[in-house]
């Protein structure tokens, strides 16, 4: 955050930092961190895992921003992830994604109303290898500068996410010198079963039962209106059903 470029990130914050596990599962998060970006995180490492597989190294820094391909939410917000090694053994992820001011497309900030297709919203991003054994990819970074307004802000917001995934990086290589792996691997599935425990808990305190809600959306900025949103809500013991029939 502090060391970025835009006020969009320096001062809205509009920023999260998380690790996840080695199956792209959250174990940490910051506190500022936006439960949509811990998604859309846990999105890129699952296409990075599926894309790539065993041609993931150490040095290797990833990027994405597409809805379809790269588990984005939307296209200004652009992630970042590290893989973790340590012993030779890919351990998890630190990862990083920021809200960028402009990605291009047809006005400026590459948000309006009025688009009718992602083409018009600015440069997709696949899940792609930025850095490659450490080395900058730099015909990459040249094809993402090109392509957005206020080159030099761009830039300067990719090398703190940079920074940011490869300071992460440094400090799990201390944690894990100062208690060893099993230690740190053996915490991450304890928070992790921790976190499903509690959340169960939390569950099998609502009374059984279903409950049901409707609402409508205004529109879609385009041509539709009055866009329906209905809900039923189940709760059984600790477990919970979400069916959005109607919507």
């Amino acid at each position: 955050m502090r060391s970025a470029y835009s006020t969009n990130i320096k001062e809205r914050k509009d920023h999260s930092i998380a690790i996840l596990d080695k199956r792209g599962r959250l174990v940490v998060q910051a506190a500022l961190t936006l439960p949509i970006h811990i998604a859309s995180m846990s999105g890129l490492t699952t296409c990075v895992l599926e894309k790539y597989g065993v041609n993931i190294n150490e040095g290797d820094i990833f990027i994405g921003n597409d809805p379809h391909t790269a588990g984005g939410s939307h296209l200004p917000d652009i992630n970042y992830a590290m893989p973790l090694f340590a012993n030779g053994e890919l351990v998890g992820f630190v990862c990083n994604i920021a809200h960028h001011a402009d990605v291009g497309g047809m006005v400026h900030g590459s948000m309006a109303g009025g688009m009718s297709e992602i083409y018009q919203e600015g440069l997709r991003i696949p899940a792609i290898k930025l850095f490659n054994r450490g080395e900058l990819q730099t015909d990459i970074m040249d094809l993402l500068l090109l392509n957005v307004r206020v080159e030099e802000e761009r830039r300067g917001d990719h090398n703190a996410q940079i920074a940011s995934c490869k300071l992460g990086s440094r400090r799990f290589t201390e944690v894990v010198a100062s208690h060893g792996l099993s230690t740190v691997l053996t915490a991450f599935d304890n928070i992790i079963s921790r976190t499903s425990i509690r959340m169960r808990a939390a569950i099998k305190a609502i009374p059984d039962g279903s409950y049901e809600f409707s609402d409508f959306m205004d529109g879609d900025g385009i041509n539709t209106f009055d866009i329906p949103l209905c809900l039923k809500l189940t709760v059984n013991d600790d477990h919970i059903h979400l069916d959005f029939e109607g919507t």
